[in-house]
């Protein structure tokens, strides 16, 4: 088989074959005679209700009316037309070019086509169509927070105003559809809810009969906060402490912030709290000047606090020292049946300790010296005493008891 192909003569006489039927073919046709060759016979195609897109500038206009679907006409031979039934992976279209027109309104465009097989012939029917564009414009709506079943929410919790960002969304739409928009809300379903909602939502735009629309905004999606919260009360900081300052120097002011922090808990519990501790400062460890953070204690019966810390700020002093004669004690805790006993000390001496400032003008009536008298005692007993006064000043009894007799 090799040979007959590399052979010349082969080659020579399949070259006359070709030459031959060509000549034949065309001698025919300028005979008008019929080809010795079989004829391609012929076809039409419908494509009914092929949809028809409409191109246009869409950052500026809005499409408002528009002939969806038109008739497609294929001729041509019936190989073409068949193997464009078959084809699976269509790119072919039909539209109108609105790209160059830069004013509102109706207009009458040409269909156009494109590929479609290029030995077919394509008609449109209808061939011109009408379209409606109309310019596009930009409002700006506020959010509406629409909170659902909030019933179901427990009556030990308060649920708090909703929060929304962003506060407004922008809708472009043609004119018509800008001034049928009458609220923008966001749905939240408040079923179950136990804590604070923070998500995203959508939103959702309504004309003036309650209607939903089919809008498009910027952004679609907004972030809603719904506080939902256990019952609370703010109460002020209390600073706890533990030993002593260094020798020869003293607490000249102290600042806490906040001062004050929510607590959360039952309507019961939060009657009875009054204040947050902090955890106790050493204060043997402050030389300087300076600030800490402390951690808060949770009160017995309370949930949480918020915050759970504060910053402390300490201004440090050099540590004076003043004695306040002639102050008086004070029974406490039982109010007939005691008294002090003869050669008792009934008034004793007090030796301050703090900063100058905290000392200057410091009084007797500043300071509260008592002796506890609610013990069931007879005749007469020894009681210790005790002192209180300003903060961040140390006191020293000189006298630290007294005696005090029980008639009953």
């Amino acid at each position: 088989m090799d040979k007959m192909l590399n052979s010349i003569w082969f080659i020579r006489i399949l070259a006359f074959f070709i030459a031959l039927m060509l000549f034949i073919m065309v001698s025919q046709n300028n005979m008008g005679s019929h080809s010795i060759l079989p004829e391609v016979p012929t076809g039409n195609y419908l494509i009914e209700d092929e949809p028809l897109t409409v191109l246009y500038d869409e950052e500026r206009f809005e499409l408002v009316d528009q002939q969806e679907a038109v008739n497609v006409q294929l001729q041509g031979s019936q190989v073409s037309i068949s193997l464009f039934q078959i084809a699976s992976n269509r790119s072919t279209e039909v539209f109108v070019d609105a790209t160059e027109i830069d004013t509102a309104g109706e207009h009458m465009l040409a269909v156009n086509t494109r590929n479609f097989p290029s030995d077919l012939s394509v008609t449109v029917q209808p061939q011109v169509v009408r379209i409606e564009l109309e310019e596009r414009q930009t409002a700006s709506y506020p959010v509406l927070v629409e909170l659902e079943n909030a019933e179901a929410v427990s009556d030990e919790q308060s649920v708090g105003s909703a929060i929304v960002a962003p506060l407004n969304v922008e809708v472009t739409a043609n004119r018509e559809t800008i001034e049928a928009i009458e609220e923008v809300k966001v749905f939240v379903d408040l079923t179950d809810a136990t804590e604070t909602i923070e998500e995203d939502f959508p939103v959702h735009f309504y004309d003036e009969t309650g209607q939903k629309m089919d809008v498009q905004a910027e952004p679609n999606f907004v972030s809603v906060t719904v506080p939902i919260t256990s019952p609370n009360k703010l109460v002020p900081v209390k600073m706890m402490r533990e030993n002593q300052m260094p020798d020869g120097l003293s607490i000249d002011d102290v600042t806490i912030s906040p001062n004050d922090v929510t607590v959360y808990g039952s309507k019961a519990d939060l009657e009875t709290i009054e204040f947050v501790e902090s955890e106790p400062i050493d204060l043997s460890e402050i030389e300087d000047s300076g600030e800490t953070t402390v951690s808060l204690m949770v009160p017995d019966g309370a949930e949480r606090i918020d915050p759970d810390e504060v910053t402390v700020t300490f201004t440090v002093g050099d540590e004076e020292e003043v004695v306040l004669d002639s102050v008086p004690i004070e029974m406490v805790g039982r109010e007939s049946g005691v008294a002090f006993a003869d050669g008792a000390p009934r008034s004793v001496s007090v030796r301050a300790f703090g900063s100058e400032s905290r000392l200057d003008g410091l009084m007797v009536e500043d300071l509260s010296v008592q002796v506890d008298a609610s013990g069931s005692y007879d005749g007469e007993q020894v009681l210790p005493l005790s002192v209180t006064g300003p903060s961040h000043i140390r006191f020293e009894l000189e006298e630290e008891e007294t005696t005090l007799r029980f008639t009953e």
